[in-house]
Order: C-alpha cells, then sequence, then structure tokens
C-alpha cells in the first residue's frame, strides 16, 4: 500500500507535512523535481533520479511537464519506485490526472483519494474510492465522495476494518447467491435424465418461486450485513491482517468455481440420495405410494436444510438475528407445507400439494433423509475446515482465535508474515522495526530535528536542512507587547 501527498501548499511546507506524517524520515534521500523549466529539463532531472530510489517530491510547474505524454510513464516508474511520493502547489485538475495516470497505468491498482475541500473534488471523483472529509472547508468534498469521515484519523478504521469486513461480506453473498440457486435448480436437471427429458417439474412452481424469496433470504441478508470475522480492536492492533484483502483471497476465479462445484455436488448427491433410498416407492399404511411429490418435497426440504447449514458454516459472527435467519429459514419451510397443502379447494392452486403434509410428517423415512442427506453433503466440507484451521491456520483464523480466548488486539503475530510498520515508545525506548527501516536509520529518524510547518519564503529553509524551530516562534511573541 502506497501512500501519495497531493497537496496546494508550498514546497517548503509539504515537506514539513511529510516529516510530521511521517512520509519523510530525517536522514533519508529526498528527490526532489522542482523549477524544471521545459520537459526536457524534467526527462534529465528524472534519469538522473532514476539510480536513486527513496523518497520523491514534486513541484507543480515541473508536475505539468512529468504529467505530458512524452515523460509520464518515466515519472510513474520512478515514483512507483520510492517508498513515497509528494506532489506540492498541485492544482485541482493535476491531482486528478495524477490519480488517473496511476489508476490507468498500474494494473490491478485500486486507487483512494481523500480531501477535505473543493479542490479536492476532481481527485475524489478519478479514484475508484473517493473519501471526503467533512469540516470547516466545506461540504463540496463529502458530497462528491463514495464514503464520508469527519477526521482524518477514521480513515485507518474505515479501511481497515469496514473495508475488510465488507470486502468479506460481499464476497460471501455473492458466492453463496451463486451456490444456493445452482444447488438446487441442477436438480432439475439430473431430473431431466429419469423423465426422458419430458419438461416434468420435480417441485410445484410456487415452492419453486418462494425459494429466493423466503427460504433462503435471510440467510445472504445478514452475512452481508452483520457477518465479521475479526473484532475491530484487532485489526486496529494488527494492520497486517488487511492483506488478505489486498490479496483478493476471499473472491477470485479458484474460490468461484470452488463454490460452484461444491454447489453440483451437493445438487446431484441430495438428488440421488433420495432417489435411490425410495426407489421401490415402500406404500404407505393406506397402500398409497410415495409418488413424485413426495420425492420432490423431500429433495426440496434436504437441500433447504443444506443451503441454509452452508450459510452457518460460513458465518462468523453470531447474533440473534444471525439463528433467527438461517434455522428461521429452515422452520419456515415446515411451516409453509402445513399451510400450503390445505389450500386447495378454498383457493385455486396447489392441487399437487394435498395431504403432502400428512404423507411427509408421518413418515419416517423424510424424517431419516431430511438428516442424513444434509449431513452426508455437508460432512466433507466440515472435516476440511476443521482440519485446514487446526494445521494450517491463516493469520485471520489464529487473530478469531484470539478474539475467542479473549486476547484479540493483544494479539502479536511471531511469523510478521506480512509485515509491521516502525512503532517507538519514548517513555520505554524500545522500538519496533518494519519494511525498509534499519535500527541506525530510525535513531536518525527519531534524532532529527523537525520544524515548523510554514516557511516565509518559497524557496527557504526547509530545503536547505534548517527549518524555523517552534520554541523560536513561541518565543518571538512577547505577551506583554502588541503586535500587528
Amino acid at each position: 500500500m502506497k501512500v501519495w501527498v497531493l497537496t496546494g501548499d508550498k514546497l517548503e511546507t509539504a515537506v514539513n507535512i511529510g516529516y510530521a506524517s511521517k512520509q519523510l524520515v530525517g536522514g533519508m534521500d529526498i528527490m526532489t523535481i522542482s523549477d524544471q523549466a521545459t520537459i526536457t529539463d524534467v526527462q534529465r532531472k528524472l534519469s538522473e533520479f532514476c539510480g536513486r530510489i527513496d523518497r520523491g517530491t514534486t513541484e507543480r510547474h515541473s508536475l505539468s511537464f512529468a504529467l505530458d505524454s512524452a515523460v509520464e510513464k518515466d515519472f510513474l516508474n520512478l515514483a512507483l519506485s520510492c517508498k513515497s511520493v509528494i506532489c506540492c502547489r498541485v492544482s485541482p485538475l493535476q491531482k486528478a490526472e495524477v490519480v488517473k495516470l496511476v489508476r490507468t497505468n498500474v494494473k490491478d491498482s485500486i486507487t483512494l483519494a481523500i480531501g477535505d475541500g473543493a479542490n479536492d473534488v476532481s481527485m475524489i471523483q478519478a479514484a475508484h474510492i473517493g473519501v471526503g472529509i467533512s469540516g470547516r472547508e466545506g461540504l463540496q468534498a463529502t458530497l462528491a465522495s463514495d464514503y464520508a469521515i469527519s477526521q482524518f484519523r477514521f480513515l485507518a478504521k474505515l479501511l481497515l476494518v469496514h473495508g475488510a469486513w465488507n470486502y468479506r461480506r460481499l464476497a460471501n453473498v455473492i458466492l453463496y447467491s451463486f451456490y444456493k440457486n445452482i444447488c438446487l435448480y441442477m436438480i432439475e436437471f439430473w431430473f431431466a435424465f429419469l423423465n426422458g427429458f419430458s419438461g416434468q417439474p420435480l417441485f410445484e412452481r410456487w415452492t419453486i418461486g418462494l425459494y429466493n424469496i423466503l427460504f433462503t433470504l435471510l440467510a445472504p441478508i445478514v452475512l452481508g450485513i452483520l457477518d465479521q470475522d475479526v473484532s475491530a480492536s484487532t485489526r486496529l492492533a494488527q494492520p497486517h491482517l488487511y492483506k488478505t484483502s489486498q490479496q483478493n483471497s476471499a473472491f477470485n476465479t479458484k474460490m468461484f468455481w470452488k463454490w460452484v462445484f461444491l454447489a453440483l455436488f451437493h445438487s446431484a448427491l441430495l438428488f440421488y440420495a433420495v432417489y435411490f433410498l425410495l426407489w421401490h416407492e415402500t406404500p404407505f399404511e393406506n397402500g398409497q405410494v410415495f409418488g413424485i411429490w413426495y420425492v420432490g418435497n423431500t429433495v426440496y426440504t434436504a437441500v433447504v436444510v443444506t443451503v441454509n447449514v452452508k450459510a452457518a458454516m460460513v458465518t462468523q459472527y453470531w447474533t440473534p438475528l444471525t439463528h433467527f435467519a438461517i434455522w428461521g429459514s429452515i422452520a419456515a419451510w415446515f411451516l409453509y407445507v402445513l399451510v400450503y397443502s390445505h389450500f386447495w379447494p378454498t383457493f385455486p392452486l396447489a392441487v399437487e400439494f394435498v395431504g403432502q403434509d400428512f404423507k411427509l410428517f408421518t413418515s419416517f423415512t423424510f424424517y431419516g433423509l431430511f438428516v442424513l442427506a444434509p449431513a452426508v453433503a455437508s460432512l466433507p466440507e466440515f472435516m476440511y475446515i476443521v482440519f485446514q484451521k487446526t494445521l494450517c491456520p491463516t493469520s485471520i483464523d489464529r487473530a478469531i482465535v484470539a478474539d475467542v480466548e479473549g486476547r484479540g488486539g493483544k494479539m502479536i503475530e511471531r511469523d510478521r508474515e506480512m509485515g509491521l510498520s516502525v512503532s517507538y515508545s519514548v517513555s520505554s525506548g524500545s522500538s519496533t522495526y518494519g519494511d525498509g527501516m534499519d535500527p541506525g536509520e530510525t535513531e536518525r529518524a527519531l534524532t532529527y530535528k523537525h520544524g515548523y510547518a510554514f516557511s516565509q519564503e518559497d524557496h527557504g529553509s526547509a530545503t536547505k536542512g534548517t527549518f524555523v524551530q517552534r520554541r523560536d516562534l513561541v518565543r518571538f511573541y512577547d505577551t506583554q507587547k502588541g503586535h500587528t
């Protein structure tokens, strides 16, 4: 994840902002592209910096040449090689052009732009995701954004917590929607081989229509709204968990075909298990045989139970609404059978369903099948999940276990497989090193004298290595005297 600063402030202020936000670290090599009069000068400067990769700052006049089609690729390659990029004295149009440059030329990139003023609107609209900060600068940025926050510090929670949660929720809802529909409607395909492709349905027409409206409606809703894998405190304490979202591990081609194959397997297993167990059509005590609608309703019951159990296996965060949605959907099917079986002749429909409640609920075969068939279908995946989380747990799995055990945000990943940023405690004097940081570099960063974030000169003290000290600025003012 790379952070670029696009600001309208002058160079000295931008540099000080970079140090204050730790985008720039004292002692690091800063490459500055400023006061370049022509495209040739910019090209020469870019070639000079190609062998030096650290941090870069670009000024507005030079940026206008850097964004020219002749040199924009060189500028982009150099900027992507830097750990951070700061563009100062940038116009609103140039902000949008920089975002479009990255969005167009960097494959599989997802850009996020955040701003608080009207001059950030074009940049926010050019990015994949726009975040507006509502404050003293007005509401223009907020109105043009996808998400609005009140303070910049809330971006961490928006990205690391809600961003990761919503990614997983959307992935599960999309995959689950494909799964549950394939699981039911492929059964009609398997049945077609037995009825000679005559078009005879296995399920009653209103039962088919209510599948997505009633019996499997609530499970994807609670998955998409309430589900969360790791608590907010743990995600904020371990930002490297966001890496799984960046790697697109929950929604990719492999995961899609995994769910499709699982749906095909479940549909075939549920249909043929019921079909072969009812092969001899054992009659009831009154001499009646099962019939096609009995077989269809038994298979339908197994499907409703299986797909809702699948939702339960995917769910990581259980609430009373989650229990109601999943188990209530199964109960709704049984209630539907009781009521719908008595519609005819009061209502001119459901002739095929007459007496089905008596046939189903008085048959021990039905009870055995609606429990056994879903159990057999779900058992292989359940065993796979158990072995995977026990023998090869991911960082997310370990974080979930830490939440359950009450350790939550206190847990520190020993392997640090994703890497952590630098943290320093003034009281204890201890430091943790992340990517690209060595102890000597960190020491220079901690002892470097950072100045006040304002300069009185266009090319003043910040670029020369001296800064206006805050203590000198404060002592300049005498409260006993008046100043104009």
